[in-house]
Parts: C-alpha cells; sequence; structure tokens
C-alpha cells in the first residue's frame, strides 16, 4: 500500500494543509505503530479531513466519516468528494457509534469531544463488540476520569501525545481494546514512587492526570504544561481564605502537589 499522498484532486491542495497539527497528529498515531486498518471509522468527522488523511496516507484503505449533524456531514461529503474519494470514504449519520456495523471498521479515531461524551459513546458502542482492534482518542476535557474509565474497562493505553496549539494543550491517545496487563503504568507507577516521593494512589492520580507515557517519555510539553499549571495554582491558592473555602483549598493544593511532584520527576 502506498504511503505517497494523493494531491491530483482538490486544486492539488494537501489535505494536511487545511487541517490543524492536533487533528494531524491524532490521524497519524492510528497508523504509528504499523496498525494498517482495512476501514477505519472516524465519528465526529466535522469536515472528515481526518478519514481523508487516513486513506490519502495508505494508514486506512477506507473509512466511514460519521458526524451526528446533518451539516457537518453534508461539508464532509463535499470534501471527500473534492479530493476524488468517494468510492474509498462514505460518510454516515450517526450519534456516536450507533449505526457502525459489527466488522465494517477496525480502526477508529474520536477527536474533540468531552471526556465524559467519549466514555458514553464507547461505552453505547462496545468498540469490542464491533471489531474495532485499535482507536486514537483525543478527549477535549475530563482527562483523569477519561483515562480511568479506559483502566477500569480493561483497555489499553499504548502511546500518548502532547499537542501545544493556539494557546491549549491536548492530549491524544493511542488504545488497544485488548488489556496489555498495564506495563507503563506500572512502571510509571513505580518511578513516581522512587523519584517523586509518591504514594501508590497519588501516582495514579497523577498517571490519570497527565498520562503515563507522556510522563515516562519525559514530554518537553509536559514540563510546560505542569510550570503554567503551578502559576495557575499558586495564584488561586493565595486568593483562597483556607477556612471559609476549605474543601476547595484542599483540592488545589492537592492539584498544586501533583504539579511539583511530576515537575520533580522530568528534573
Amino acid at each position: 500500500m502506498s504511503m505517497e499522498t494523493d494531491n491530483t484532486n482538490n486544486g492539488g491542495i494537501p489535505v494536511e494543509s487545511r487541517m490543524s497539527e492536533r487533528l494531524i497528529t491524532v490521524a497519524g498515531m492510528l497508523g504509528s505503530d504499523g496498525f494498517r486498518p482495512e476501514s477505519a471509522a472516524d465519528v465526529g468527522c466535522d469536515h472528515g479531513y481526518i478519514s481523508i488523511y487516513l486513506v490519502q496516507s495508505g494508514i486506512a484503505s477506507s473509512a466511514i466519516a460519521m458526524d451526528v449533524r446533518k451539516g457537518p456531514l453534508s461539508g464532509a461529503k463535499a470534501n471527500i468528494e473534492g479530493y476524488g474519494l468517494e468510492d474509498r470514504i462514505t460518510t454516515r449519520l450517526s450519534d456516536g457509534l450507533k449505526e457502525l456495523k459489527e466488522g465494517e471498521a477496525q480502526g477508529l479515531v474520536i477527536a474533540g469531544m468531552g471526556g465524559k461524551l467519549m466514555a458514553r459513546i464507547l461505552e453505547d458502542g462496545n468498540p469490542v463488540k464491533l471489531g474495532i482492534k485499535k482507536a486514537v482518542l483525543q478527549p477535549q476535557s475530563e482527562l483523569s476520569e477519561f483515562r480511568q474509565y479506559l483502566r477500569d474497562k480493561d483497555y489499553s493505553i499504548l502511546e500518548e501525545k502532547i499537542v501545544f496549539e493556539d494557546g491549549k494543550y491536548y492530549f491524544p491517545m493511542k488504545v488497544s481494546f485488548v488489556s496489555d496487563g498495564g506495563t507503563a503504568l506500572d512502571i510509571a507507577v513505580k518511578e513516581l514512587a522512587q523519584k517523586a516521593s509518591c504514594d501508590s494512589k497519588t501516582a495514579l492520580s497523577i498517571c490519570n492526570r497527565f498520562g503515563e507515557h507522556n510522563i515516562l517519555n519525559k514530554d518537553p510539553l509536559l514540563k510546560c504544561f505542569c510550570e503554567h499549571g503551578i502559576k495557575v495554582t499558586g495564584s488561586i491558592l493565595k486568593s483562597l481564605d483556607k477556612s471559609s473555602h476549605e474543601e476547595r483549598f484542599t483540592e488545589v493544593q492537592n492539584e498544586y502537589n501533583e504539579l511539583e511532584k511530576v515537575l520533580l520527576y522530568l528534573g
């Protein structure tokens, strides 16, 4: 399968030139370990650029671009036709994975939704039953709760990255719906305990917040993210009266302490 991008359609404009760094990273992560699904489902496809990128780059042979809204789906269809890929990318109106049939896709991308909504989509859709092997998931919020949801389902986080774009940090993660025994998490918890004086509960909380792979890889953007977090939480602590806002003060203090421990580990 060719990995060269076909730019002969849509005025010769490569689709990646129309994509944010976040979306390029998310799409590229699906094939980062050589995974090449016959078909990939792109849930919440918006403009359809991820589906186009996956097929053009040879990561997936075909794709199903899905969205719950008719407007974006119509725009995605126009873009897909503009790149001459209507024979390899289909569009489908769907609330999450509800309209995906068993065996139709082996790969999955969901990006730019809240963590709770993303967990609901996975829970309702049951990717294991659908035959999906791997996914790239990029929740916009509730990252701690979302990572813990994945662990509770015995799914495996295979890879994580950090993207800084337009003043915001994003944390896409590649997930297998088959457990690998949590090796990376176990290593991260152990190293945090040794190098940052964490108990196992705090170490797990840190991994849920920042991602064990980002911690073990000592991603430079993680240090920037934590340094910014220290400034923000430090400022909040100074503005709070502990006696009047004891619960909130304790919550922010815990966040501050975890940030300090990550920075201690990163060195």
